[in-house]
């Protein structure tokens, strides 16, 4: 951890331990366990160059153990500790803020660390109490999640999974745990939108790796989908 992120922590973690949340060990995040699975503040930090200046990311997670573990079986996630760590929900505030002047990009420079440090760790104590608490909230309900990863359908970054088409295999899930009688339509919706942009993965998959292109990502939609209408009593 570097003298940024070790800056940070320490000015964070009252407020956030208040909060029910725990400081991780390795990076610059802190976790709240939840009945479903967890909440989730990502600060990593990383020098754009030797010396500095230090970058800030700012994202907001949310994970629920019955989605992540059905789309975990995609095969894209290596290794059961990263499996654990994925989010069904996943906000950064440096491209989707909720306040542009408040939440935009963030940098402390080297020379400055204790007050750029307090300056930003202001920035997300008060995101945190206007918005971010607010965000994880809501979308502890798979409900929220399948209405807002579905919502739109037809674009490539989105604030809730800036990729596509994981995102699609994320609210196909959500869907089939809240809302299935949504799915027909919504697996037709994504084939079609992928087709009409030429989406291709980044990702490499175990399930439907025979496959490319669209039939790919078509036989994937099923795959979860049925997978997840099987853990439904």
């Amino acid at each position: 951890m570097n003298q940024a992120e070790q800056a940070l922590k320490a000015l964070l973690d009252p407020m956030l331990r208040d909060q029910g949340f725990k400081p991780n060990s390795s990076n610059l995040g802190f976790r709240r366990r939840t009945s479903f699975g967890f909440h989730y503040l990502s600060l990593p930090v990383f020098a754009m160059q030797q010396g500095g200046p230090y970058v800030v990311n700012v994202g907001l997670g949310v994970r629920h153990d019955r989605v992540d573990e059905i789309v975990n079986q995609l095969g894209h996630v290596w290794g059961s500790a990263n499996q654990r760590n994925t989010t069904t929900v996943y906000r950064g505030l440096e491209f989707f803020p909720f306040d542009a002047s408040r939440d935009g990009p963030k940098t402390i420079d080297f020379e400055r660390i204790e007050l750029e440090a307090h300056s930003i760790a202001s920035d997300v104590s008060a995101m945190l109490l206007a918005d971010g608490f607010g965000f994880l909230h809501a979308y502890s309900d798979i409900h929220e999640c399948s209405v807002g990863l579905n919502a739109p359908i037809n674009v490539r970054t989105h604030q809730l999974c800036n990729n596509f088409p994981l995102r699609a295999y994320y609210g196909v899930v959500a869907a089939a745990l809240a809302q299935p009688e949504r799915l027909p339509s919504l697996i037709q919706s994504y084939t079609d939108f992928a087709q009409q942009e030429g989406a291709v993965e980044i990702m490499m998959y175990e399930v439907g790796k025979e496959l490319s292109g669209i039939e790919a990502i078509a036989y994937r939609l099923e795959f979860l989908a049925r997978t997840a209408r099987s853990t439904v009593p």
